[in-house]
């Protein structure tokens, strides 16, 4: 009989971070067609997300994975210029110079280079985590694919005011679910190396808020005085 390798089939625990069949992402096959790949991925990862993070080709160039990140913020963003342009015509602000289209429109434009930040910082602080967390932690592009495909719950800004909210959540969930498979741990371990961050810059932002406070009381004292 012929070796597992001979065969096309990788033996367990050698070279398992690449899948010798190809991706079973459809976005990540070039036989696929667009957007029917891109859609089929993002309902994918949404609603069968332990067996998609599961079937990632983890050892594969990140160029496609990087691009849907670009194409799920961007379109996310897009929905929050529409609704805050629906929301400022429905209901005009008294402040003048407030209405100016400009802000929104830069923050549109700069919102790739903002996600390409985001996606950058956040990966380094969770496979720092999954180092310390996780027992047999693939290289850090299994924690940027897993970023990268946990953001597709953000174009619910479709939905105004709920739908950020919501995509939140969601995608926190998938990032715990994504560190889970792509780093081969529990999912107890998984929630905290996606909670801690999250946790502490929630206590930096209740910090600032309570300096601030304290600051304001301060400085009308000073004045009383």
């Amino acid at each position: 009989m012929g070796s597992p390798a001979a065969a096309g089939v990788t033996a367990p625990g050698a070279g398992d971070d690449r899948r010798v069949a190809g991706p079973a992402v459809g976005w990540e096959d070039a036989r696929g067609t667009f957007p029917s790949n891109l859609v089929a991925t993002w309902r994918a990862s949404l609603f069968e997300p332990a067996a998609f993070f599961r079937g990632l080709p983890y050892g594969t160039p990140l160029a496609r994975p990087l691009l849907y990140y670009l194409i799920v913020s961007v379109t996310s963003a897009f929905f929050v210029l529409l609704w805050g342009s629906v929301s400022e015509s429905l209901f005009p602000s008294m402040v003048l110079g407030s209405s100016e289209p400009v802000g929104p429109l830069v923050q549109f434009f700069f919102k790739p280079f903002g996600a390409l930040i985001a996606l950058g910082v956040g990966t380094l602080v969770l496979h720092a985590l999954a180092l310390v967390l996780a027992a047999e932690p693939r290289a850090i592009g299994a924690t940027a694919r897993v970023f990268c495909y946990a953001w597709g719950p953000s174009v619910f800004t479709i939905v105004p005011i709920l739908g950020p909210i919501v995509g939140f959540v969601w995608s926190v969930v998938l990032l715990v679910v994504g560190m889970r498979e792509a780093h081969r741990t529990t999912g107890g371990r998984a929630a905290v190396i996606v909670v801690t961050p999250i946790l502490v810059l929630l206590g930096a932002l209740l910090l600032l808020i309570a300096l601030l406070v304290a600051l304001g009381l301060t400085a009308g004292d000073v004045l009383r005085w």
